[in-house]
């Protein structure tokens, strides 16, 4: 089974680089492929130069496993200068997002009602300009609209569910996954039990927020952006606790009568071909 992931936070939860590695090492063998490695920097004091080295990290292991390694930020509320913002240009990760769940000097989180600032809105631009995602994830309903107005790139969003399921401030509504679509754009489906249901939640349940996903906007603009390691052990699928356990997931979507190609497209290929398509982009 090939795996593509576009969120996952593992670099700042697991403590050790060699550790890391291991991790590495481990879900390569069991088929990840493209995989977006967040740097989450809310409240804990990050720098440019402690992201470089997590940067560097990621160059060496992705060549050593060949595993396609990409470097997202979580948060640049810690940029407080232009210098700085330069320096994280330079880093060219895949994308950033503006905030976390609340505002800073950049936007309003999903927590808030708050859009983007003046900075916010120059940053987007610079951003793009350099062609690194704006990740739409945890941003306010009013920051999403006012970034659209801006975006020239299609709109990504790494870790999302599904409003319309549950009605949670993290969730996107139809309106804002059309937007996604038109853009063709990228949206990935966490496996966070409390954005899900208000139960606890299996593989039956993930498959059903692509079922959702599919019948109302087709299946080219969505894959997995699982946010393993952002989330409690208690707050993933019973039967999925990793890489390892999606063989559960995909059963649920050919029970829902997905073939292997739709099944392909969930699993690696959308968050590949989107990955690509960025990269073109930029040369």
């Amino acid at each position: 089974m090939k795996i593509s992931d576009s969120h996952t936070d593992f670099l700042t939860s697991i403590k050790y680089s060699s550790d890391r590695q291991n991790y590495i090492k481990q879900i390569k063998e069991y088929g990840a492929k493209n995989i977006s490695c967040a740097v989450f920097t809310t409240n804990k004091g990050f720098s440019i130069d402690r992201i470089s080295q997590y940067l560097n990290e990621l160059d060496s292991f992705g060549k050593k496993y060949n595993i396609n390694l990409l470097l997202s930020i979580e948060d640049i509320g810690f940029i407080k200068s232009n210098d700085e913002f330069d320096k994280l240009i330079a880093l060219r990760p895949i994308s950033v997002t503006l905030t976390w769940n609340y505002a800073n000097q950049f936007a309003g989180g999903s927590y808030t009602d708050l859009g983007l600032s003046n900075l916010g809105k120059k940053y987007v631009k610079l951003l793009e300009e350099n062609n690194i995602l704006v990740d739409t994830a945890h941003l306010s309903q009013s920051s999403f609209w006012d970034f659209c107005k801006l975006s020239k790139l299609p709109i990504y969003n790494s870790h999302s569910n599904i409003y319309n399921l549950k009605h949670h401030n993290r969730n996107l509504t139809d309106k804002q996954i059309k937007q996604i679509v038109k853009t063709d754009g990228y949206l990935g489906i966490t496996m966070y039990d409390q954005f899900i249901s208000k139960n606890k939640i299996t593989s039956k349940d993930l498959a059903y927020q692509f079922d959702y996903l599919i019948k109302n906007f087709g299946y080219k603009n969505f894959g997995l952006g699982t946010d393993l390691h952002g989330i409690d052990y208690d707050n993933l699928p019973l039967d999925i606790k990793g890489y390892n356990d999606l063989n559960n997931f995909v059963k649920q979507l050919k029970y829902l009568g997905y073939n292997k190609d739709i099944i392909d497209c969930i699993l690696y290929k959308n968050f590949e071909d989107f990955v690509n398509r960025i990269n073109c982009m930029a040369n």
